[in-house]
């Protein structure tokens, strides 16, 4: 173990120095303007009037780079909420869960946008969405080398097993819930450092032995590693939402509305074929 986390801090100043290189790059995007008045920025500034501040989470599914141009299905999402209604957006990336929530807590956000499932724990914090997508959690895990097969095939061999999960994840009641429906421990390491993503992909490295991931990111990951096994469930399917403070029912109200409205036209059916599996 002592090994393992002294190869993870190796790899610290790699993987920050992506992350960093990946928000230089938004930066670009600073002067530019989007539909609807969307834009993102990589330093935070508060907007003012009825700007929305929308905190997007950086991953394969909710918002990335591809040829210098952002995409993913909660930003694309978003900035088609943002041009059909007129509603002016600026859109921060992070990659540090936590950091978003307090932001929203303490009110330098408005809406979270990330892969948050609806559950008890998050709803007494905040005011959550309508249901933007269905997903479950799953383990991430390598394959063996030669058989192909996962080392872990149930839930069952997780106990007194150790799992890493990003600092502020959701997951953690999952887990939680998980280990006392199987009568035993199943150890957990919240790692500060680094998102899902992250994770994942030190998982495939060999420097993290695995890691619970929403399977849509994970299938995602699962394509460039090919070593990675993401068959095991952790959960059932649950809604997937956005996340707005508890003070603003009038916002929430809006985007509950707004999405409603979205999931009746053509183009919410093309994001769904184009980012969701099923």
């Amino acid at each position: 173990m002592k090994k393992k986390n002294n190869n993870i801090q190796k790899l610290l100043p790699v993987l920050l120095g992506v992350v960093l290189a990946i928000l230089i790059v938004t930066g670009i995007f600073r002067r530019c303007s989007e539909d609807g008045g969307s834009r993102i920025v990589s330093e935070f500034v508060r907007p003012s009037g009825d700007t929305l501040s929308v905190a997007i989470e950086m991953s394969p599914l909710s918002y990335f780079l591809s040829n210098d141009t952002a995409q993913g299905y909660d930003y694309d999402m978003l900035r088609d909420i943002s041009s059909r209604h007129n509603v002016p957006m600026v859109f921060h990336p992070f990659t540090r869960l936590d950091d978003a929530l307090n932001g929203l807590e303490n009110g330098k956000y408005d809406l979270v946008a990330a892969s948050l499932p609806a559950t008890t724990a998050l709803k007494e914090r905040f005011r959550l969405t309508e249901p933007v997508y269905l997903d479950k959690q799953v383990l991430v895990q390598r394959r063996d080398t030669s058989t192909g097969s996962p080392a872990i095939t149930s839930q069952e061999q997780l106990l007194k097993d150790t799992l890493w999960i990003a600092e502020g994840s959701p997951f953690i009641t999952r887990l939680q819930n998980m280990s006392k429906e199987l009568g035993d421990t199943i150890h957990v390491i919240s790692e500060k450092d680094y998102s899902p993503e992250h994770l994942a992909i030190l998982t495939a490295l060999g420097e993290v032995k695995q890691a619970v991931v929403n399977e849509e990111v994970a299938r995602r990951i699962a394509k460039d590693y090919p070593v990675l096994d993401i068959s095991t469930p952790i959960s059932f399917n649950q809604f997937q939402t956005w996340a707005v403070a508890p003070r603003d029912s009038v916002l929430a109200d809006s985007l509950d509305s707004w999405l409603k409205a979205f999931k009746e036209t053509p183009a919410y059916t093309q994001l769904r074929a184009k980012y969701i599996s099923h």
